[in-house]
């Protein structure tokens, strides 16, 4: 599987895995205030029990838009 498929499918996956949409977890870090990529990292490790890759890919789709 290609990278961009891997992600795609990981997206596709996030309501299972975490009980929220892409979308979702995007208005979760745009109400959290934060701005830093690390901070927003932590936040959604820490205080909502994102997984790692699922981490990555939520704030990296986020500071794209």
């Amino acid at each position: 599987m290609k990278p961009e498929e891997m992600e795609a499918a990981m997206i596709r996956n996030l309501p299972g895995k975490t009980g929220k949409s892409l979308e979702e977890w995007c208005v979760v870090l745009k109400e959290s205030g934060l701005t830093e990529k690390r901070e927003m990292k932590k936040h959604l490790k820490e205080d909502h029990g994102v997984g790692h890759f699922q981490t990555q890919t939520i704030v990296k789709h986020y500071l794209k838009d």
